[in-house]
């Protein structure tokens, strides 16, 4: 799929990068989807899985750093962003109780969508799946983000960048030179979104971190609408990802980006603070049933 303008910061920003998430471009065929948008669930929700692998080449699927999902709730009017975090509980099918992100490492997108839906009982109705360099060249495909950042993580961004810019073969990497309100560009952006060690907070603050990096693009996405409604980008974009979006699809949603670009943006996460134990380095729900009915009630009620 490829998001042009006005699906680029429209689409992948209002849905939150739907589009823009990761990797290999699928050919898209043009057959029927097996996914009805929207109005199918019973509370009239959209959710799409957004997946960031780490990987460096196309000879695996990568483990998932990054599996958010992005429920748009009409009834509400709110976007809800879920972090469902690497290390959670999850009962693979046909591999076993293993660290969330070891789904996508062993079956791609697709058994990763499957787990997820399994385990925590959330209605999925696309994904979409970017690396590090896709989702470098889809932030800046957008002009890159303004975000707040601290004097860690400027510090942070300045000593991963060269490696970052190296993974994308690139010599010539742009460094900070102050922290507070900054504006950051893709491979910024993406450096920024992998920090886990910035104030010990490990997996939870990179969560966050991508929360907001997120939460930044869809706040351009609302002011720089009126700007990118002409046709063209659209195709573009979608190239830099994996997804199971149909062209028919995408015509669907478009038509109620400008609706979700006035909708509050609210962050969770899963495992629930208090809710959870770590057993053999498995952030493992207390109580799997309460973790699930707590998520419905959220996202859906």
């Amino acid at each position: 799929m490829r998001l042009l303008k006005k699906l680029i910061i429209g689409f992948v920003t209002a849905v939150l990068m739907i589009s823009a998430c990761m990797g290999t471009v699928l050919a898209e065929e043009e057959t029927e989807s097996e996914t009805q948008l929207q109005e199918d669930t019973e509370s009239g929700t959209y959710n799409v899985l957004l997946i960031g692998v780490d990987r460096r080449d196309d000879s695996w699927y990568g483990n998932s750093d990054v599996m958010l999902l992005v429920t748009v709730n009409p009834q509400k009017e709110k976007i809800y962003l879920t972090s469902f975090m690497r290390d959670l509980y999850a009962d693979i099918p046909g591999i076993g109780v293993h660290k969330l992100n070891a789904a996508c490492a062993n079956g791609g997108a697709e058994l990763c969508v499957q787990t997820i839906k399994e385990n925590y009982q959330v209605q999925i109705d696309n994904y979409a799946m970017v690396d590090f360099n896709s989702m470098a060249e889809i932030v800046d495909a957008i002009g890159g983000v303004n975000l707040e950042i601290s004097d860690a993580e400027m510090e942070y961004i300045n000593a991963h960048i060269a490696s970052q810019y190296s993974l994308a073969g690139k010599d010539d990497p742009v460094y900070l030179d102050h922290a507070g309100e900054v504006w950051l560009n893709g491979y910024q952006a993406v450096v920024y979104s992998r920090n886990r060690s910035t104030g010990g907070t490990s997996d939870f603050g990179r969560t966050e971190r991508q929360r907001k990096l997120l939460t930044a693009i869809f706040e351009k996405a609302q002011s720089d609408y009126e700007e990118t409604q002409s046709s063209g980008t659209l195709q573009t974009l979608l190239s830099y990802a994996s997804h199971d979006l149909t062209g028919a699809d995408t015509l669907k949603l478009m038509m109620k980006v400008s609706d979700w670009l006035t909708y509050e943006i609210e962050e969770v996460r899963v495992p629930f603070d208090d809710m959870y134990y770590i057993d053999n380095e498995i952030l493992t729900p207390t109580d799997m049933s309460a973790t699930r009915e707590k998520l419905q009630d959220i996202l859906y009620r």
